[in-house]
């Protein structure tokens, strides 16, 4: 076997060693996310009215929360989805909505009060 054909092979070994491990990971991402979902559905379906769904809710969210990653907080996702809005999932996992130049302003503030 030439270098040309070890660097063939382990290139492609690799690449699909990676790609099987990442869609490995995904499945199971989404079992554990189809599981979560279907445990919030069966705390709803105990509740009776609003107030019971909110606190089903919350108590699923406190119990699921540090798993699903999200960042945000239970008050604000059920905002979200009793008023129709529509979030991405960047708007649940990623500091992207901070803004830098309100924080350099406040900063700026701070310092000309001193």
């Amino acid at each position: 076997m030439s270098y040309h054909d070890d660097y063939d092979f382990v290139r492609e070994a690799v690449l699909t060693h990676i790609q099987n491990l990442f869609q490995e990971i995904e499945a199971e991402a989404v079992m554990s996310h189809q599981e979560k979902y279907a445990l919030l559905e069966d705390a709803f379906h105990n509740a009776t009215d609003v107030g019971e769904l909110k606190v089903a809710f919350d108590q699923w969210y406190s119990d699921h929360a540090d798993d699903l990653a999200l960042e945000i907080e239970a008050d604000e996702l059920w905002d979200q989805a009793v008023s129709g809005e529509e979030g991405s999932i960047d708007s649940y996992t990623s500091d992207d909505d901070y803004d830098f130049e309100d924080e350099e302003e406040e900063e700026f503030e701070e310092e000309e009060e001193e």
